[in-house]
């Protein structure tokens, strides 16, 4: 089975494979099921560091995002790429699938990931979240898939049903990344 570890584990274990893997990032609201991931694969790292904002590869990548909205978020009608920091993904709602879950939030995926050009950071923050750092198995697409509906399920409380159709869902652009081939 694919193995993962945190990110910040990998880090200062010098353990973060430098030819390539997948890190899935996610960001809790406080006292909210506002939710946003990201998962970004890289290839071939040339240097890696620790700065206050978070860890930085310097190489090329590919991310894509997965955001939960409760059923109670007030600036619904605002696009996703214009709403506060903490708050957005870079996205429009015409660029994104959007799954209406069973207790009436939504669940938003890109169709289509992006380039990350010749370095990118994972954030860090003190509270609420979690990066996790999948190594490159032939496997690492179900693990992936398991581990957002585990997610999905357990950590922004979304039915199993749902929490199954957004973790295929986001895998289809996953398996889009164009850094490298599994």
């Amino acid at each position: 089975m694919a193995k993962a570890t945190s990110l910040i584990k990998a880090y200062l274990s010098e353990t973060i494979p430098p030819n390539g893997g997948f890190i899935i990032t996610a960001f809790f609201q406080s006292g909210s099921a506002y939710s946003i991931y990201e998962i970004t694969a890289y290839s071939n790292v040339k240097d890696i560091y620790r700065t206050p904002e978070g860890i930085v590869f310097k190489t090329d990548g590919n991310r894509t995002h997965l955001l939960v909205e409760p059923a109670i978020y007030s600036k619904k009608h605002m696009e996703p790429v214009h709403r506060e920091d903490g708050l957005s993904i870079p996205y429009r709602f015409s660029e994104l699938t959007v799954i209406n879950g069973t207790k009436s939030e939504k669940i938003m995926i890109p169709r289509e990931p992006m380039m990350l050009h010749s370095s990118f950071t994972i954030l860090e923050k003190r509270q609420d979240y979690f990066s996790f750092i999948f190594f490159p198995t032939k496997d690492v697409y179900v693990a992936i898939k398991k581990f957002m509906a585990d997610s999905l399920y357990n950590d922004c409380s979304l039915t199993k049903e749902n929490a199954l159709d957004a973790s295929t869902k986001i895998l289809e652009t996953v398996k889009k990344f164009s850094i490298w081939e599994l």
